[in-house]
């Protein structure tokens, strides 16, 4: 596994909510990747283990309310499976979405994965005349209205490449049919790779 570096920005912390700079190169992400991969076996291994001894409802109740998974970047740090859910395929589209960006953007060598509640783009760079992309993970990008909200949130960003990046199952990977807006935010779709 490539060494990777991880920057926790000062600030405040919620028990679930997690603020995280993460600096990527090209050879990073594979190893980030397989973190989410541990992290999710380690949690699979308790739920198994869980639901072979509890009745069915106290079985939903311990996966609920009780913290049956990790932080999907560090085993040892517990969380709420429903928390796990949430940030490890939010985390995921980054790294894909880190991916996809590396390939459009080859004199680009470093990027900020800014996971969680960090503050700024989900992925942003100086490099290659800046690189500012707004990243999630739903059933459907339209949930919340989430795919527009996030196309305005890039349109503001003084980047030159500015991306809306996202994982559903509803679409293939591709260009997204949301037309391109005056600021040229590119939206794509990651699909679903795991």
């Amino acid at each position: 596994m490539s060494r990777r570096r991880v920057i926790f920005v000062v600030g405040t912390y919620h028990l679930y909510a997690m603020t995280k700079q993460v600096s990527v190169t090209r050879s990073d992400v594979e190893g980030y990747r397989d973190s989410l991969r541990a992290s999710a076996k380690q949690t699979q291994a308790q739920i198994a283990a869980l639901a072979g001894t509890e009745d069915s409802l106290e079985f939903l109740f311990q996966l609920k309310f009780q913290s049956m998974g990790c932080d999907p970047l560090n085993l040892s740090r517990k969380l709420n499976l429903i928390e796990q859910l949430n940030q490890t395929f939010t985390y995921l589209a980054s790294f894909n979405g880190a991916n996809f960006l590396f390939s459009r953007h080859l004199d680009v060598h470093h990027l900020t994965l800014n996971l969680g509640t960090a503050a700024g783009s989900d992925i942003e760079s100086a490099e290659g005349g800046g690189i500012a992309a707004e990243v999630f993970a739903s059933v459907t990008p339209r949930n919340n209205g989430k795919l527009i909200k996030d196309i305005k949130k890039v349109s503001g960003a003084k980047a030159r490449h500015r991306y809306v990046l996202f994982m559903s199952p509803e679409r293939e990977v591709g260009p997204c049919g949301v037309r391109q807006n005056d600021a040229g935010v590119i939206v794509w779709s990651l699909g679903c790779a795991l």
